[in-house]
């Protein structure tokens, strides 16, 4: 039995979440065949790949599902998952995934970023997805509300306060330490230099 990834404990089920990148879609020898497939197209193979098993309380299966995508790697991580208005949102590779919850059945997934998606935030009645290339506003129904970019990748080579939301401003900052505060709508306020931390 493979051992989830993460485990999102919710008042009446349970989400566990899988990174399945070895599992073979056509193949009869995985070590779980998946009710549903949704993946960004067809025309490839996944570059992540991520399972998905809610149960109820009890411990009983309710579903399951597989999500792929093509693009950078993502690995499961703490800002990778958001529950949000009965849904769960998953980052997977260049896209994220709203499925319905206790069901799993696909609302929508949206091409977010042209390399990676490292997680997605809650940002007043939309999202935020931190991409390794682009920062993107999505609304609840997946549509691109903006996209912003830096000089270089968002993130530095320590991964040391690099990203975050405050109550009226967002702070990104690049590979070359150079950071940006933008407001919720886009509009970048501010643009200076930092200075890595030491160890």
């Amino acid at each position: 039995m493979k051992k989830p990834s993460e485990i999102l404990l919710l008042e009446k089920y349970k989400v566990k979440l899988y990174e399945e990148n070895d599992y073979q879609i056509s193949s009869l020898d995985n070590w779980y065949t998946y009710s549903n497939i949704f993946l960004s197209t067809n025309e490839f193979r996944p570059t992540s790949l991520i399972g998905l098993k809610v149960y109820d309380n009890d411990d009983k299966l309710i579903s399951d599902c597989l999500i792929g995508a093509k693009a950078g790697a993502t690995g499961i991580n703490l800002d990778s998952t958001l529950i949000s208005y009965g849904r769960i949102l998953v980052c997977c590779s260049n896209a994220i995934f709203k499925l319905s919850l206790p069901g799993l059945n696909l609302e929508w997934y949206r091409i977010a970023d042209p390399a990676t998606c490292f997680g997605i935030y809650n940002l007043n009645e939309d999202y935020l997805v931190h991409g390794e290339l682009e920062l993107t506003r999505l609304d609840k129904d997946g549509k691109i509300v903006w996209k912003q970019s830096g000089r270089d990748i968002w993130t530095t080579p320590e991964a040391h306060d690099y990203f975050a939301i405050y109550e009226d401003y967002i702070l990104a900052t690049d590979w070359e330490y150079n950071r940006y505060k933008f407001d919720y709508d886009g509009q970048l306020l501010e643009e200076y230099k930092v200075f890595p931390k030491n160890e």
